[in-house]
């Protein structure tokens, strides 16, 4: 299958209709061909650890020894110490999901692509799958995210707001990267020095292996790079005006991912207690895109208190207050959902890990009432950091 494109392979080896039978759980060639391609679409193959697995939960071990091992030696005079090495495990626990659509008799009778178009529409959904999980492993958050109904469901409700269930499936690396060492840019836009504090910010221990360091970016800020680099008269200014060759601040590979939005999508909980004001973690917030519920929130459409009204939210600042006058009984604790000035994280390229389960099933049936085929992906997938010392997120960067 070697030269074979995306869509080749995954028309081939995964998922022709012709292909798949009913019982649609793909054999261990398939499933590995179909993990290959999803990882492609992302574009994540060389920067991160991919992980192949079959058990509901798989444990990694890791060996770290302590800060210093070597002792002073005297001549024919045991040292009296003995240094060990810590034996640690990294759990993953993947999470099930599920890409379900039906096709009905007339598109497929009316469309130009005529019976094929079956065919076309599973590669479709395949694809979009993939950019689903990457938007899973970068903004997932168990906290799960309010969102306008309308954003999740066709015809919902454009000013109720439910949770996020996909995101709130696992924790993402943006979240995972928080949980160590930040670098606040403070609103300062993209450039060299704010790569520098992250490299700076990275425990000493693990800057020995820079050459694989990566850093991870949205492509909107990766292009406001590019382009102050492209105004030099060097190489480098060639390189990054003429190719799309990617980027090496301080010789550490800078990594440009398309669902990694220039405004993330951050959730957090927070108690709010008389009318004090409550730091969020992110200043410079995106006016508009604050949705505040309770934190329960749940499937069911609720109404969002009211910015002015029922909270006081300060966006330069990046802090909430409840406003003693609404509908927020004191004390409370409250999701606050909101987008925030640019994220970015340093780590090893084979620190991050992407697991994906063997157990894919590809499934078809028929409803003859309804005259349609139906299908059903599903597939378990899981994504975590093996150091999280070894990781540096940079969060407030700017994009003018």
């Amino acid at each position: 299958m070697l030269g074979m494109t995306n869509e080749e392979l995954i028309q081939k080896a995964v998922i022709t209709t012709a292909a798949i039978a009913a019982a649609g759980k793909l054999n261990p060639e398939q499933a590995d061909e179909f993990i290959n391609l999803v990882i492609d679409v992302t574009g994540m193959q060389p920067h991160t650890r991919i992980v192949r697995f079959r058990n509901n939960q798989l444990d990694i071990d890791k060996l770290d020894v302590g800060a210093r091992v070597a002792v002073p030696k005297a001549e024919a005079t045991d040292p009296g110490v003995r240094r060990n090495v810590t034996a640690t495990k990294v759990s993953l626990n993947p999470k099930e999901i599920m890409v379900p659509f039906e096709i009905s008799d007339e598109f497929m009778q009316e469309n130009i692509q005529g019976e094929s178009v079956e065919d076309m529409v599973v590669s479709m959904m395949a694809t979009q799958f993939a950019n689903n999980l990457e938007e899973l492993y970068i903004e997932g958050n168990t906290l799960g995210p309010a969102r306008f109904e309308d954003f999740l469901i066709e015809g919902g409700s454009s000013t109720d707001a439910v949770v996020d269930s996909y995101l709130a499936l696992c924790d993402g690396w943006l979240k995972l990267a928080g949980n160590d060492h930040i670098v606040d840019a403070d609103g300062a836009d993209i450039q060299s020095g704010i790569f520098s504090e992250m490299i700076k910010e990275m425990p000493d221990k693990w800057k020995r292996t820079r050459r694989n360091m990566r850093f991870f970016i949205s492509t909107d800020h990766e292009q406001n790079y590019r382009q102050t680099v492209s105004s030099r008269a060097t190489a480098a200014g060639d390189v990054a005006l003429s190719t799309t060759s990617n980027l090496t601040p301080f010789g550490v590979e800078l990594v440009p991912l398309s669902l990694l939005p220039s405004t993330p999508l951050i959730v957090e909980h927070v108690t709010l207690a008389g009318t004090t004001a409550v730091a969020l973690s992110n200043k410079n917030i995106v006016p508009g895109s604050d949705i505040v519920t309770l934190d329960t929130l749940g499937g069911s459409p609720t109404t969002p208190f009211i910015n002015a009204t029922d909270y006081i939210l300060d966006e330069a600042a990046g802090t909430i207050a409840r406003d003693g006058g609404g509908a927020i009984s004191d004390p409370t604790t409250v999701k606050v959902t909101y987008r925030s000035e640019g994220q970015m994280w340093l780590t090893d390229a084979m620190n991050a890990i992407l697991g994906m389960g063997r157990d894919i099933r590809i499934e078809n049936d028929r409803d003859i009432y309804k005259s349609v085929n139906q299908w059903a992906i599903t597939a378990r997938v899981c994504v975590q950091f093996e150091e999280t010392d070894r990781v540096v997120l940079a969060k407030n960067v700017g994009l003018n």
